[in-house]
């Protein structure tokens, strides 16, 4: 079931927190790159991100969650993580489709690592289109994607 979750509460932000952590663990395994951002985070920053967040809830627990903001150029996904329990099950595709349906007809961005090919076919699936890619300064290629509607 889709929640709210209100950052504000430290009790839900932790929680997802530890769901953030197991979910980028899991890509930076993917991808090869241990250093991924998110899995840096801490309480603090996730509680002042300014993110409208979104839960999907089973019997009580938290196994997935969507982050995003509204920018001058539309609305950006900030973060999307699933328990690694229950990948492909639909959690992701259920997530964004809510923001989709939030965002109406405003553009809807998000960049994700080239080498991510899940997340990549997820996106493509759900009507992304790549606009562009990029590199961090120590060589983590990203693809950014854009949803027009």
């Amino acid at each position: 079931m889709l929640v709210p979750i209100d950052l504000a509460d430290a009790l839900l932000a932790a929680e997802l927190l530890q769901l953030q952590r197991l979910a980028y663990r899991q890509e930076a395994e993917l991808i090869g790159y241990p250093d991924l951002p998110p899995l840096k985070e801490g309480l603090p920053e996730l509680m002042d991100s300014g993110e409208t967040m979104l839960g999907w809830r089973v019997d009580g627990e938290l196994q997935g969650a969507i982050g995003f903001i509204e920018d001058g150029d539309g609305i950006l996904i900030c973060r999307l993580v699933v328990s690694p329990a229950v990948q492909r099950r639909g959690v992701a595709v259920q997530l964004v489709n809510a923001v989709l349906d939030w965002v109406g007809a405003q553009p809807l961005r998000v960049s994700t690592a080239a080498a991510n090919a899940p997340a990549l076919a997820l996106y493509a699936k759900l009507g992304f289109k790549p606009v562009r890619t990029s590199q961090t300064p120590d060589g983590l290629a990203l693809v950014s994607l854009l949803h027009t509607g």
